[in-house]
Order: structure tokens, then C-alpha cells, then sequence
């Protein structure tokens, strides 16, 4: 069994979580458990003759289910769900005559496939075992066993329908869980995977206790920081977004989306105040939904190399010191890594397929960023309107896909001119790109068809994190709303930081970045009859990408406008609020994340606890990304998703 994958849009960093509980909010800096412990049975015996052995197992099995109540709207993103199955546009281009001569051409064209879609977003068994073997007073295993299993009650997009033979084993069947990584054969250790389910170790590590000093040896995840609904300060770990992408239950925040790797952890108590945090890991990097996938994010008209086989020898590592001075609360990290979203870029496709009626053309075409398959793009209007949604610029895009592959030169490509800087050169490159659809698409042999598939790779670079945080807790007078009220701020310096570039060149873009976030949280009683509410509110800023870590360069366009960037920083806030009610058996929750370039989501939720072991969650999922420009907000991009979430789990 192999583990593979395929990635999402540069830089989907991810991330929508959208608040967490207090429980939470006081255990930063340890990864949160999905669900609420029960009692575990403990065994007592002797371990090499010691009587402090003792073995506790606890676990849950679930399903989870997410109904589309969004109509006809589908992931766009996905073959199935693209915007231009089943629409007629027309294709302006030109041909050159033998003897030299210019002819200007128009023809219409109508893409395969159809909008149609199941009602199912989500349909999945889960099951954990988790263990907490105990060898000595000093030493214990720490285990977590997952399996996954998805039986795929989707409408799938089945590549015979598009008379597709596009390369790559991610490109043929939805496959849900493998990672695909060139070179690679098994990406992330301690985990099999196959086209429907999913088996793993999300902790497996040796903890020694002494005194003041703990050590964690194994697979394990790392979380640090306060923030607790962006990720500003927790930096050591990428995440798992192949299940429920970052659409899941908002209070459980990243507990259950962190990617695990191999690492050496050491903490140490210095005193009543101080502690000190280190930490060396093996690399890995975030692992995106596959194309075709309910939650793919990545056009899946282009094919992603995942180029991970060159770096999976490479580690990071960081260094956290965190304690209080009087009543302030102060921490302070510093770190290297390898941000595990990743970079993007052209690259050569290696497909040798010829256009059609040119025979001998693959020969050229493989050494271009392009393939001839029905998947690809048909249209300029196409092309440009996927940039704009991807947060690429169109007409640069092109450019650098013609210049840095010379074979592109020899089949008729130029580099479209751009005199009044990037955003120029619109109607030229339109030209061009038809031109070379109509030709993939059969326009010689008097098809009016289309598709060429563009090719990337991903890659991942080194960065330098530097940051730090304040917390405060305010006493006022018992009862009101600011007694008691935490404040707790972090921000993040990255200098030259790495980004896709919209263009997809291969030089990337490095900017200096930093991030900021401001987070107000309290308990508040209203009612005497009912336990307190728990309130928290987040301010997050970002001076040089969006939510999801893609550059501001690429904000802003549309399929008529390539995109002119968004200047002042990505800003979004959050609130939310969490009741439980009487004997714990209902809890209603509530979050709202909203984008300030114009992007909503809210998430209402009821759990419901009928007895210890059962429990029943049940969340929305209303997302609007269209507030105003679409494509200058976060939240346009999972636009599609609403959609009514239900999970009834059972703990033992």
C-alpha cells in the first residue's frame, strides 16, 4: 500500500478554523483531542518487575455525513463543477497561411460535461484507539490509531465521459486519501492509504518525566500559541486537509488537522513561571484534497508534480519560551522551516501528444508546460477566469509559460508585450490562447473541441519565523463584562518569505511578511439557571497574502481584468460563542469569520449528549464570498459549500 497525494492552490495555509473551546484556549501549546475522554480502564501488573506498569485504552468509531444545501452549485474547482461544462463561448484567434500571411479566425466551442451533482459534500467511518501505556513513573507510550474510510456516496467524475487520457494516477478515478509525491513511494510515515480509506498514527512517541523536564520521542504533533483561531504562532506542523478540508466543526479548531512527523520535543520547567520549548522534526509538508475530490481546491485542469521526494531529508526546528512577568503573560519563539504549504510553478509536462492534425508536435509539446487532453482548459475566457479564481495573473502567466520553455517558441508561442505593466496585455494573450485551444481541440481536423492542461510543480522553501505574544486578564468588578477578560496578542515576522508567484514563473516571489492577530475571550454568565458563555472575538491581519497564504499580487481579477493586486494587508475578523446548557447534555455553538474585502462565513452548531458515551453534532456551514469582488476575498474560494454537517459518535 502506498501513500500519495495532490495539493491545492498556492498556499491554502490554510486556514478557516474558526474558534475553539475553552478547554482549548487553556491547554495552547498541546494538540486538543477530538472529543471528551471517558474514564479509561487501567490494568495494573509489572513491566520488567516494576509495579507502576499500567495500560489505558480509550477511542471512539463515528460517521459523519455533509448534505450540499447549495442547488446546483458545484466545486468549481473539480471537472464536474466547472463553470464553463455545458456553456458555448466563442474563440477568436489566428492562423498563419503557408506563405506567411495572417488569417484572423472565430469559431464557437462547448466544453464536455455538465453541472449536474449528487446532495452529498461528505460521507465517512471513523474510528480512533488511543493508548497510554505506562512502563515506569518516568516513562510512557503515547499511541493514537486512526482509520478512515470514505464509501464515496458522490456523483464522481469519471474520466471516459471526457474521453480523457491525461497522465498522472490522481487524474483518472476520484482518489480520496493516497499522496502522491514524484519519487516518493510513501510520503508520510506511519500512514497507509487507498483510493477510499485512510490508516494512520497521529501520535506514536516515548514521554519521559522527570521533575521539571519532559522529552516526547515519535510521531506527534506540535501546536503553539495562544491565537486560537488563526494560525499565527503555531507554526511547527502543516495540515491534513483531505477529509473535511477546513469546513469542519469551528470549536475543535486544528485538533484533528495537524500533520504528525517524527520529532525530538523537549520542555523544561525553569520555574514556577518560566518554561522553555524545543523542538527538531523530520519535514512534512501539508497535504491538500485530491482533484475531483468534494473539496479539491486546485484547478483541476492543470497537474501538480508534488516534488516532495527532493525534500523529505530535510528538518525543522524551533526553539519557545513562554512564562509571565507580574500579571502580563509572555511567550516568544523562534523557528526554521520548510513552510509545508508549499510554492508553485510551471514546469515540463513530459507528455508527448501531438495536436491534433500536426502530427510530430508532441514531440515540442512535451518539452512545454502543456498537454493535449479534453481535462484542459478550451478558452481564453476559461483560462482567464480560473487565474483570477486561483489568484495567478493570466496574461503573466502566459508569458513566463512561453518564455522559460523554449519549445513553446518553436510551436508559434511569443511572449505577449505588456507596456503598461502587468495588467496590460489582455486582448494579445486572449488571441493567442485560443489560438492554441482550438488547435488541441481539433480545430484542423474540423473539431470545434478543446483542451490543453497545464503542468506545475510544487515545491517547498526555507523560512525564518520570529514572534512572540502578551496575554492579560482584566479585573473589574465580579460579574461585569470586562471582569475577567483575557487579551491575548501574537505577531509573526518572516523575512523574505517565499510565494507562489501569480505569474507561475519559476523565480518565486520573497517578500518580508508579518502577522499580527488580537483575540478577546471570557466566560460570562447571564443566566443563573444555566452554566456561563464562553465569548471570543479575533482580529487577524496579514501584510502580504490572504487566509489561505497567497500573495496579495494575485487578488482582484476576473475573466475581463487580470489581476491588479490588493494593497493595505488581508484582514479578517472572528466571533464566537459557545453554550452549554443545563447537565451538559445540549451545547450550542456559534462562529462567524468575516473577510473584510468581502467574504461571510457563519457556522451555527447543536450538540447534543444523551448519555456518556454518545454524542450527536450538528453544524452549518453558510459561506458567501461574493460580498463584493470575489476574487479579492479568501472565502470565495470554498463559495460553493454550504452545507449541513452531522456526526454521531460513540466514545469507549
Amino acid at each position: 500500500m502506498r501513500a500519495n497525494s495532490s495539493t491545492w492552490w498556492p498556499a491554502v495555509s490554510l486556514c478557516l478554523a474558526l474558534t475553539g473551546t475553552a478547554a482549548q484556549a487553556q491547554q495552547a501549546g498541546e494538540a486538543a483531542t477530538e472529543e471528551p475522554t471517558p474514564e479509561p480502564v487501567q490494568t495494573d501488573g509489572g513491566w520488567l518487575g516494576s509495579p507502576a506498569f499500567s495500560a489505558d485504552f480509550s477511542g471512539f468509531v463515528r460517521t459523519e455525513a455533509a448534505v450540499s444545501t447549495a442547488g446546483a452549485k458545484n466545486n468549481p474547482f473539480n471537472q464536474r463543477g466547472n463553470l464553463f461544462n455545458g456553456r458555448t463561448v466563442t474563440r477568436n484567434f489566428a492562423l498563419t497561411a503557408p506563405d506567411g500571411t495572417v488569417i484572423p479566425v472565430s469559431d464557437t466551442t462547448t466544453r464536455f460535461g455538465d453541472q449536474q451533482s449528487g446532495p452529498m459534500n461528505l460521507t465517512m467511518l471513523r474510528a480512533r484507539l488511543e493508548a497510554d501505556i505506562k512502563f515506569t513513573s518516568n516513562l510512557s507510550l503515547q499511541a493514537k490509531a486512526s482509520l478512515i474510510y470514505d464509501p464515496s456516496l458522490y456523483t464522481e467524475f469519471r474520466p471516459g465521459a471526457y474521453n480523457s487520457q491525461a497522465v498522472g494516477k490522481l487524474y483518472g478515478r476520484a482518489n480520496y486519501f493516497e499522496y502522491e509525491a514524484e519519487g516518493k513511494d510513501h510520503p508520510n510515515p506511519l500512514e497507509w492509504s487507498g483510493r477510499n480509506y485512510l490508516i494512520n498514527f497521529p501520535a506514536l512517541f516515548l514521554d519521559y518525566q522527570d521533575g521539571p523536564l519532559n522529552v516526547r520521542f515519535g510521531n506527534q504533533q506540535i501546536a503553539w500559541g495562544q491565537a486560537i483561531f488563526f494560525r499565527v504562532l503555531d507554526v511547527p506542523d502543516g495540515l491534513d486537509l483531505r477529509r473535511h478540508s477546513l469546513l469542519d466543526f469551528a470549536s475543535e479548531e486544528f485538533s484533528d488537522k495537524r500533520v504528525p512527523a517524527l520529532a525530538l520535543r523537549t520542555s523544561y520547567q525553569l520555574d514556577d513561571d518560566w518554561l522553555v520549548d524545543a523542538y527538531i522534526q523530520k519535514f512534512q509538508p501539508t497535504v491538500y484534497g485530491n482533484p475531483n475530490t468534494p473539496y479539491n481546491a486546485i484547478a483541476s485542469q492543470f497537474t501538480v508534480h508534488d516534488l516532495y521526494g527532493n525534500f523529505d531529508s530535510k528538518f525543522s526546528y524551533g526553539i519557545r519560551f513562554k512564562g509571565s512577568i507580574g500579571d502580563l503573560g509572555v511567550q516568544a519563539i523562534a523557528g526554521r522551516r520548510y513552510n509545508p504549504d508549499g510554492v508553485f510553478r510551471w514546469t515540463r509536462s513530459g507528455v508527448n501528444r501531438d495536436l491534433p492534425g500536426l502530427p510530430g508536435s508532441g514531440t515540442l509539446l512535451q518539452d512545454t508546460a502543456f498537454e493535449v487532453d479534453s481535462t484542459g482548459v478550451w478558452s481564453a475566457e476559461e483560462w482567464f477566469t480560473y487565474a483570477a479564481m486561483s489568484r495567478l495573473n493570466g496574461v503573466t502567466g502566459l508569458n513566463a509559460a512561453v518564455s522559460e520553455f523554449p519549445a513553446a517558441a518553436l510551436l508559434g508561442a511569443f511572449v505577449v508585450p505588456t507596456p503598461d505593466g502587468p495588467q496590460s496585455g489582455y486582448d494579445l494573450a486572449a488571441v493567442q490562447l485560443d489560438t492554441f485551444f482550438a488547435l488541441a481541440g481539433g480545430y484542423l481536423e474540423g473539431r470545434s473541441e478543446g483542451g490543453l492542461r497545464g503542468h506545475i510543480a510544487r515545491e517547498y522553501r526555507a523560512e525564518t519565523n520570529v514572534g512572540g505574544g502578551l496575554s492579560y486578564v482584566i479585573n473589574a468588578e465580579p460579574g461585569s463584562l470586562l471582569d475577567q477578560l483575557i487579551i491575548n496578542f501574537e505577531a509573526l515576522y518572516t523575512p523574505d518569505r517565499t510565494f507562489t508567484d501569480p505569474s507561475l514563473r519559476q523565480a518565486f516571489l520573497q517578500q518580508s511578511e508579518v502577522t499580527t492577530a488580537l483575540v478577546v475571550e471570557k466566560y460570562q454568565r447571564f443566566f443563573t439557571s444555566i452554566p456561563a458563555t464562553y465569548l471570543v472575538g479575533q482580529w487577524l491581519h496579514k501584510t502580504r497574502s490572504d487566509l489561505f497564504g497567497r500573495s496579495l499580487r494575485g487578488q482582484g481579477g476576473d475573466q475581463r481584468t487580470v489581476a491588479p493586486g490588493v494593497s493595505g494587508g488581508y484582514d479578517a475578523v472572528v466571533f464566537a460563542m459557545q453554550q452549554p446548557f443545563a447537565q451538559l447534555i445540549w451545547r450550542a455553538d456559534l462562529a462567524v469569520l468575516y473577510d473584510t474585502q468581502g467574504g461571510l462565513l457563519i457556522q451555527p452548531a447543536l450538540r447534543w449528549k444523551p448519555s456518556g458515551n454518545v454524542t450527536v453534532d450538528m453544524f452549518y456551514n453558510y459561506v458567501n464570498g461574493h460580498l463584493s469582488n470575489a476574487n479579492s476575498n479568501s472565502l470565495s474560494t470554498v463559495d460553493y459549500a454550504d452545507e449541513v454537517t452531522l456526526r454521531i459518535g460513540y466514545q469507549f
